[in-house]
């Protein structure tokens, strides 16, 4: 199949409902002798004249007229056919992949609040360790980066700003702890990614050395979060996530020194799928929603 020069087609299109060569310019927002030399193009793709020119205006002939309806009719059925495929694509379910952390504990307290704005918008979401490869089918993925990827975008979330804290029950269990120091005899809640934080938090504060020996280690950051939350022992609680539970009465705050990780949560998504509807209305409310908590850093 040799299709026309697409370019020369569309000049045609604009010229030919148009019969006017300045007026199509004006359309497409180029020169008069742009379109002239489209529509050239196109009369010598064909071997036909679609127009007379007679001085400075043009005609179409009969040919240029029949091709004009067929143009016009491939033209109406590709616009037809592109709104169903968009329709289709604007009532796909978002697809939200990542961190099991950041979702449990960021995410699911505050999507009642996107449902309520975007009643029509079908949510999936699948959580996932931060050791878990990103699939290759999703809208968008929540991590921990920075990460560079080929084909991706990555918007900056919230910067990971770390703070101990730990049950009401546990502080009560345990009134002798009033110093950084105090921690040598504490059971401490830790993921092994995380095992050098405990470290790097305890340099901040200025505090003699000790050794910070009596640990848990769980496989991922929520787990370790909801065993603050049984009162286990103390975690390295990310501000803007700890925020509700500390409302709650859930947790408390021992010490306001903070350690600033290197690392932070991105929102990551393909380069080719940032105009979607969706992901546009998902980070549109997800940047408000940090925005309005403060929490990026």
């Amino acid at each position: 199949m040799k299709l026309p020069p697409l370019n020369a087609v569309r000049a045609f299109e604009a010229a030919g409902r148009l019969e006017n060569f300045s007026k199509a310019a004006a359309e497409l927002k180029v020169t008069p002798g742009a379109v002239s030399r489209q529509v050239r193009k196109l009369e010598e793709f064909l071997g036909v004249e679609l127009f007379l020119r007679v001085g400075t205006e043009v005609r179409l002939t009969e040919q240029g007229r029949a091709y004009r309806d067929a143009v016009e009719d491939a033209l109406g059925r590709l616009e037809a056919g592109t709104q169903r495929i968009r329709a289709s694509e604007d009532n796909a379910p978002l697809h939200i992949w990542g961190s099991r952390f950041f979702i449990r504990l960021w995410l699911l307290p505050r999507l009642p609040d996107f449902q309520q704005r975007h009643p029509e918008q079908e949510v999936m979401i699948t959580s996932a360790l931060p050791t878990d490869p990103v699939p290759s089918a999703f809208d968008v993925a929540i991590r921990l980066g920075p990460e560079k990827r080929p084909g991706y975008r990555s918007d900056l979330l919230i910067r990971r700003v770390m703070v101990p804290v730990c049950s009401p029950s546990f502080r009560a269990a345990n009134p002798d702890l009033r110093r950084p120091e105090d921690l040598e005899h504490i059971t401490l809640l830790q993921t092994p990614l995380g095992s050098q934080e405990w470290e790097k938090w305890y340099e901040v504060t200025g505090a003699p050395p000790v050794t910070l020996r009596n640990r848990i280690t769980f496989t991922s950051s929520d787990i370790a979060y909801s065993a603050a939350l049984d009162g286990l022992g103390v975690v390295l609680g990310r501000r803007g996530f700890f925020e509700t539970d500390l409302q709650r009465g859930n947790l408390v705050t021992l010490f306001d020194h903070c350690y600033y990780a290197d690392d932070a949560f991105y929102l990551i998504y393909k380069e080719h799928t940032p105009q979607m509807p969706r992901i546009i209305r998902f980070r549109a409310w997800l940047n408000e929603q940090i925005e309005s908590q403060n929490v990026a850093g």
